[in-house]
């Protein structure tokens, strides 16, 4: 469940209207999320921004909901899924083990003290707005 979460955070301050200039400029917009290597297609669609694609995606319909400079909370119609993931469901086969180099734990300092506090902050507004969608829809 929360890699589902993760899929959903932008790891950078972003407005609705940085989005949508964004998207009218560039067309299709590909951005990084915390759940690594998955990155979400935004484009424009219908004068808003559109995320994912086909029947899995979502319309942007309740923007600012919180901005601090920091932090940019983005309402979105629907869930979203990472579009690999569901074509591997469908196949069902077992993903490789990925094997990664052991890190010194100083090197994980400068990531917690500038980046821990904004995610956790960030994950909680998301988990009570999921919330907030299933307790009034």
């Amino acid at each position: 469940p929360e890699q589902i979460v993760y899929y959903h955070i932008i790891p950078e301050y972003q407005t609705e209207e940085s989005m949508y200039n964004a998207v009218r400029r560039f067309g299709k917009v590909r951005y990084d999320t915390l759940r690594l290597p998955f990155k979400v297609t935004a484009e424009e669609a219908d004068g808003s921004v559109r995320f994912g694609q086909g029947e899995g995606s979502a319309y942007l319909f309740d923007p600012d909901i919180y901005t601090d400079g920091r932090i940019s909370v983005q309402g979105i119609d629907g869930v979203l899924f990472p579009a690999e993931e569901i074509a591997s469901e469908s196949k069902s086969t077992r993903p490789a083990k990925v094997v990664t180099k052991a890190r010194r734990g100083n090197e994980l300092v400068p990531l917690i003290n500038c980046q821990f506090v904004t995610f956790t902050l960030t994950i909680l507004v998301i988990c009570m707005l999921i919330n907030y969608y299933f307790l009034f829809n």
